[in-house]
């Protein structure tokens, strides 16, 4: 079942996800979940099995993409490991819910879910970023956060850095650069305990070397693939109208989500 053109789309598909990520700054999974998930069905894999793996090999993908950069910020000082540690009491009871939901629940459910969440990101491209006026306490507001963002990414194959993102430049005073480093560990942590939980349920083996739902060698060439899309998309980022390119790319995430809702 794995030949070569499959391994070229792998790889393809980690191209055009880094490009967007580069170009857009939107997470890997927004875009892979249903590339995968269209080539999974594609290879005649039953769907509920098919989005499960979606989902799984996403965050594998994720959790290799954004290693570098969460430790960057580690490094640099943005988040320090005291605050991670404690933030971890509410990550990973959020990815076990997420888990635990999305292996429960009906395929069409699933999909209903992630065209919800791809029209309201769409739909936040497109209205830009307006800062609200309200405010909360931040020892409350980030645990929700962080503990909401784990749960819709173990559920839906997504980092859950915009999730981060969102709430938190919308209801906390905290600094843009600490606010987009969290983000980006929070990805990390977010994917990297979500892929293992969803490597070791109990799963139909339907592919040679598949782990749990997670799929290696797509994991491989896709992350492969996405280190020089994500460089093609950051050059082309500052050659570009990106205003332009971002509410293109807000309604095609709209026209998306609306098929898959009516679907």
């Amino acid at each position: 079942m794995l030949t070569f053109e499959t391994l070229l789309i792998f790889f393809i598909f980690g191209a055009l996800s880094g490009f967007l990520a580069g170009l857009f700054g939107i997470g890997g999974g927004i875009v892979l979940v249903p590339l995968f998930w269209i080539l999974f069905s594609h290879m005649k894999i039953p769907e509920n099995i098919a989005i499960k793996l979606s989902i799984a090999t996403s965050l594998s993908v994720i959790t290799m993409i954004t290693l570098f950069t969460s430790g960057f910020h580690i490094l640099k000082g943005k988040i320090k490991l005291e605050e991670l540690i404690k933030l971890l009491v509410w990550i990973v009871p959020g990815v076990i819910l997420g888990v635990s939901f999305s292996h429960l629940l009906p395929a069409y459910i699933l999909k209903k879910l992630f065209a919800i969440v791809l029209l309201i990101i769409g739909i936040k491209i497109l209205k830009g970023t307006r800062e609200l006026k309200a405010k909360l306490e931040e020892k409350f507001l980030i645990p929700i956060t962080v503990a909401l963002s784990a749960f819709l990414s173990s559920l839906l194959g997504i980092g859950g850095g915009t999730i981060v993102n969102s709430i938190l430049f919308s209801f906390s005073k905290m600094k843009v650069d600490k606010v987009v480093a969290l983000a980006s560990i929070i990805s990390f942590i977010n994917a990297f305990f979500g892929s293992i939980t969803y490597m070791l349920l109990p799963a139909t083996k339907v592919l040679d070397w598949q782990v749990g739902y997670v799929y290696l060698p797509a994991v491989i060439l896709v992350t492969v693939g996405a280190i020089p899309g994500s460089r093609m998309g950051l050059k082309v980022l500052h050659r570009v109208n990106h205003l332009l390119l971002k509410r293109l790319f807000a309604i095609l995430l709209v026209i998306v989500a609306i098929k898959l809702i009516f679907q």
